[in-house]
C-alpha cells in the first residue's frame, strides 16, 4: 500500500512537472515516458521504442503494388492503400504518446484524419466508389488503433513500441484481407490453385483469430471442457467451410496425396520434423540451458523446409506455412489455459527453448520465426506461377530465409564462438556481421550457379545492398530480428526500376 502510494504521489509530481513546463518542449522523451506509464503501457524491456520499424509493411506492399502492377489484384493494391493509411496512424499515435497534452477535439479529429485520408486515396487512385473506400479505410485505422494500443497494455513488456505497430498492422490487414477472400469464396468459389489454398488459410486464421478472442474475453472458456470445444468447433469450420469446391478438406487431401512430387517433398517434411523433435526432446531430458548455436538449429532447419518449399513446391509451402502458423498460436494458447497433461510439455519446450527478448507471458520466438522465414511469401502479389515455380521471383521469396534462416544464425555462431572485436556502440562483433553477410551472399550465388536463381548486374547490385543492409541493422538494433530483417531484406529484393 506504502509503494503504491509512493507511486501515485511520484506521478503527480511528474504530471505537474509536464504541466506547467511551459518552456519545454512539447514533444519530448520525458512525455513519452510519463504518457506510457498513465496509459498502463508496458514496453519491452532493454530495447529502444523501434519506431522506424512502423514504416516496413507499409513500404512492402506499397513498393510490391507497384512492381507488380498487373499481376496485383484490386484487392493487394487497396491492402497497400489501407497499410500506408495504418502509418500515418501510427505516426498519429506516436506522436500523440510523445506530447505534452492534446485538447479532446484535436485528439479526436486526429484519430479519423488518417482514415479518411485512406479512404479518400482508395477512391481516387483505385477508382473505387467512394462509400465503399470509406468503408474499407475509415474502420481499418481506427481498428489499428484499438488493436495497437490492446497489445501494449495487455500483453505488457511482450513489444516495443514499434514490434507492436508491425504487429498491429499485419493484424489489421490479415483481417481486411482475408474477410474480403471468405466474403467472395462464399458468394463464388475459386478455382485458381492458389486463390483456392488463400481462401482456406483466411477461413483458418480467421477462425483462430476467433477462438483467441473468445477464449481471451470470456474466462468461462479457458475451462479446459469448453477450450476443447471452442478448439473441436475451429478444425470443423476449417475442414468443411463451403469455400472451395469440393471442400477444403477433400480439396487439401487431393491436392497433396494425388501428387507424386508434393506427397515426396511433404514426406522430407516429416523426416525433417522428426529428427528436430527427437533433438528438442533429448535436449529437455538433459537440462541443459540452450547456447545461441544450439537455438539457431532451428534456423537451420527452417532454411531446409523453405528451400526446398519455395524452389519446387511453392503453393504447398504456402498453404502449410499459414497451417502451422494457425497451429503454433493454438499451442500457444493452450499452454497459458493450462490445458492439462499437454499444458507441463510445452512449458518445458518454452522453458528450454525460449529467446531471452520473450520478456511477457506470450513466447513470440517460435512465431516470429516462422512469420519472418513466411512474409515475403504471403506479401508477395503473385508468389507461385501456374507452373508451381518461383525461379522468376526467387530473390525476393527467399528474403525470409536468407536474413534469418541463414545470414542471423551465421552471425550468432560465429559471432559466440570466435567474435573478438566489438562494432560500434553495439554488443555484436565484426566478425559475426562479416559471417552473416558471407553467408547470405554464398546462398545466393549458389543458387544462381546451380541455375535456380539468374541474376544480373542489377540483381547482382540489389543482393549486395538488401545483405549488407539487413547485417548492419541486425547488427546495430536491438528490436526483434525476426521480425523485421525479412520486411527490410524484402522491400530491397522486391525493387525494380
Amino acid at each position: 500500500m506504502t509503494t503504491d502510494v509512493i507511486e501515485s504521489v511520484h506521478v503527480a509530481e511528474e504530471s505537474e512537472e509536464n504541466m506547467t513546463d511551459e518552456e519545454g518542449c512539447c514533444i519530448s522523451r520525458k512525455h513519452l515516458e510519463f504518457n506510457c506509464r498513465s496509459r498502463n503501457i508496458q514496453r519491452r524491456p532493454n530495447a529502444s521504442d523501434g519506431m522506424w520499424l512502423c514504416v516496413l509493411l507499409p513500404l512492402a506492399l506499397i513498393i510490391n503494388s507497384w512492381t507488380y502492377q498487373k499481376s496485383s489484384s484490386l484487392l493487394y493494391k487497396v491492402c497497400g492503400l489501407i497499410s500506408f493509411g495504418l502509418f500515418l496512424q501510427s505516426l498519429e499515435i506516436l506522436f500523440k504518446l510523445s506530447c505534452r497534452s492534446v485538447n479532446v477535439i484535436a485528439n479526436l479529429a486526429s484519430k479519423v484524419v488518417p482514415g479518411i485520408a485512406t479512404s479518400l486515396l482508395i477512391w481516387f487512385l483505385l477508382n473505387i466508389k467512394l462509400l465503399f473506400s470509406f468503408a474499407c479505410g475509415l474502420p481499418c485505422c481506427l481498428i489499428f488503433n484499438f488493436i495497437f494500443l490492446f497489445l501494449l497494455r495487455h500483453l505488457p513488456r511482450s513489444f516495443t513500441l514499434g514490434e507492436a505497430t508491425i504487429v498491429a498492422q499485419g493484424l489489421v490487414v490479415f483481417l481486411f484481407g482475408a474477410s474480403v477472400k471468405v466474403f467472395i469464396a462464399f458468394d463464388e468459389p475459386p478455382e485458381v490453385k492458389i486463390e483456392e489454398m488463400t481462401a482456406i488459410l483466411s477461413v483458418t486464421l480467421l477462425g483462430v483469430f476467433l477462438l483467441i478472442t473468445i477464449t481471451y474475453g470470456v474466462s468461462f472458456c479457458r475451462r479446459p471442457a469448453v477450450f476443447l470445444i471452442l478448439l473441436a468447433a475451429w478444425v470443423i469450420l476449417t475442414l468443411l467451410a463451403p469455400i472451395t469446391d469440393p471442400l477444403p478438406v477433400e480439396l487439401v487431401a487431393e491436392f497433396i496425396f494425388l501428387d507424386t512430387g508434393r506427397l515426396s517433398v511433404l514426406l522430407i517434411y516429416a523426416g525433417v520434423a522428426g529428427i528436430t523433435g527427437a533433438f528438442v526432446a533429448w535436449k529437455i531430458s538433459k537440462k541443459s540451458s540452450t547456447s545461441v548455436s544450439v537455438r539457431k538449429i532451428f534456423h537451420l532447419v527452417i532454411v531446409i523446409v523453405y528451400l526446398i518449399g519455395i524452389i519446387f513446391q511453392c503453393t504447398m509451402l504456402f498453404l502449410l506455412s499459414g497451417l502451422v502458423l494457425a497451429l503454433f498460436i493454438v499451442f500457444e494458447a493452450v499452454r497459458l489455459v493450462a490445458f492439462p497433461k499437454i499444458a507441463p510439455h510445452l512449458e518445458a519446450i518454452i522453458a528450454a527453448f525460449v529467446d531471452a527478448k520473450d520478456a511477457g507471458l506470450v513466447a513470440f520466438t517460435p512465431i516470429y520465426l516462422l512469420a519472418g522465414c513466411s512474409l515475403p511469401l504471403w506479401f508477395h502479389p503473385s508468389p507461385c506461377d501456374l507452373t508451381d515455380s518461383t525461379t522468376f521471383t526467387l530473390l525476393p521469396l527467399i528474403a525470409g530465409v536468407l536474413s534469418v534462416g541463414i545470414g542471423d544464425t551465421m552471425a550468432g555462431v560465429v559471432g559466440s564462438k570466435f567474435g573478438r572485436h566489438r562494432l560500434v556502440n553495439s554488443q555484436k562483433t565484426v566478425e559475426g556481421t562479416v559471417a552473416n553477410i558471407a553467408s547470405q551472399l554464398g546462398m545466393i550465388f549458389f543458387l544462381h550457379f546451380v541455375g535456380l536463381l539468374h541474376l544480373n548486374i542489377f540483381t547482382i547490385i540489389i543482393s549486395f545492398v538488401g545483405v549488407i543492409a539487413n547485417a548492419i541493422i541486425e547488427a546495430k538494433t536491438d528490436q526483434v530480428d525476426n521480425l523485421f530483417l525479412p520486411l527490410v531484406t524484402f522491400i530491397i529484393f522486391s525493387l525494380r526500376f
